[in-house]
């Protein structure tokens, strides 16, 4: 919230469960990390709430789990998954800005290089980017930072596909509830 947003985090499962964006106020209890800041998973302390682990941060931390961000290792084989227009936001650098943004098709395929953090843009939302190489398409040989949120691996849809999955035909690269 406000010029310096923090990762979703809080120390108690009661104020992690709220959608953030509903929110209209500071939790009390928010642990204050910046987003980006690595976890570690313990369990689930319920169906869409995750047990952390933070660096730094003595007791166990409580979050969403459509707010996490899965880690991709380098080499990961990716393919665009979604967006608006059956396009998702392709930056040439970690910090640019939004009004900086290319395009990829949905369904081009790519190849991690790293994940990172890009700095706070108020005009922005995609924070959390993977640097990516495009490997086929219009972009071939390409590299820039693709939305986490726009990245999915190249896997047969099960019943649970969404929609979004079927037309890229990948599994998004998230966390669900069981």
């Amino acid at each position: 919230m406000g010029d310096h947003p923090e990762a979703a985090l809080t120390f108690s499962l009661r104020t992690a469960r709220p959608e953030p964006d509903d929110q209209t106020a500071r939790p009390a209890d928010a642990v204050g990390a910046p987003i980006g800041v690595r976890a570690t998973f313990v369990d689930l302390a319920s169906a869409s709430v995750a047990r952390l682990r933070v660096d730094g941060v003595t007791h166990d931390a409580f979050a969403r789990l459509d707010r996490l961000v899965p880690p991709v290792p380098p080499g990961t084989h990716l393919v665009v998954a979604g967006g608006f227009g059956y396009e998702s936001l392709f930056y040439p650098a970690l910090d640019a800005p939004l009004e900086q943004a290319r395009s990829l098709v949905t369904g081009t395929r790519l190849v991690a290089l790293e994940i990172g953090v890009a700095p706070y843009d108020p005009d922005g939302m995609d924070f959390i980017r993977i640097h990516v190489r495009v490997t086929a398409g219009a972009r071939r040989g390409q590299t820039g930072w693709l939305p986490a949120a726009y990245a999915g691996l190249s896997r047969p849809q099960g019943p649970r596909a969404s929609t979004v999955e079927r037309a890229c035909r990948c599994r998004i690269i998230e966390f669900r509830e069981p």
